[in-house]
């Protein structure tokens, strides 16, 4: 059976990433594959995230809003019913 996981070595010990499904006390073969570090992918900077969303222009909405003037006053038009 071949399973393959990922692990950190440390002070001279292997540590995997994730737990094992495996019975205590059971050998095991280890093959070592080192990863190459330009292959990981590195995470953008903050400065770099926020390139990309200016570049998407997602805050630039095509609608007219009414002035003031326009909207009508909730107020005005209440009867006088509500005022005592």
């Amino acid at each position: 059976m071949s399973n393959p996981i990922t692990a950190i070595y440390e002070n001279g010990i292997l540590r995997p990433l994730a737990p094992l499904n495996l019975p205590e006390h059971i050998q095991v073969e280890i093959t070592i594959q080192v990863f190459n570090k330009s292959k990981q992918p590195s995470k953008p900077t903050t400065a770099e995230l926020w390139s990309e969303l200016d570049q998407i222009n997602v805050f630039e909405v095509d609608i007219e809003l009414p002035t003031r003037k326009d909207r009508p006053n909730p107020i005005l038009d209440m009867p006088d019913e509500f005022f005592i």
